[in-house]
């Protein structure tokens, strides 16, 4: 079974020298963005008349951009490939990518070389130099 991600989170520090502020911004499966965890210099924030400076709120704004880049540009697919006494297996994805402009990262359970080839829009096929019996698992970022 491969993992799957349930939330990012990313912490980022506001201000300079000892007036700093820090925050968390997450987003969770669904892709609601939140932010939690805020420190002003005096410590975590907890009632409602603190106020938080423009500037702070900016970086908040920023960081949540920012992030958004980020969850765009990790892993949009992954998986483990069982091979058998065999030299390649394929890999299809449930929804076409826009191009074939996407990286693939291997990872086999032994030392052998592998090699992505027959990349497409719809999936990629993955070659090792030898036949093998294990597993190799696969990150596909875009």
């Amino acid at each position: 079974m491969a993992a799957t991600r349930v939330q990012f989170d990313a912490t980022y520090t506001s201000g300079s020298g000892t007036n700093l502020y820090r925050f968390t911004i997450c987003v969770n499966v669904a892709g609601v963005v939140g932010v939690r965890d805020i420190r002003t210099p005096f410590g975590l924030l907890i009632d409602s008349m603190t106020s938080v400076p423009q500037s702070v709120v900016d970086d908040i704004n920023n960081a949540i951009a920012q992030v958004g880049t980020i969850i765009a540009m990790t892993s949009a697919v992954n998986g483990n490939l069982t091979f058998v006494a065999e030299g390649s297996k394929d890999v299809t994805f449930a929804t076409p990518m826009t191009g074939t402009n996407y990286r693939v990262q291997l990872s086999p359970s032994d030392f052998v070389p592998v090699r992505v080839t027959n990349k497409t829009s719809t999936g990629f096929t993955v070659q090792v130099g030898v036949t093998f019996t294990g597993t190799v698992g696969y990150d596909v970022f875009v």
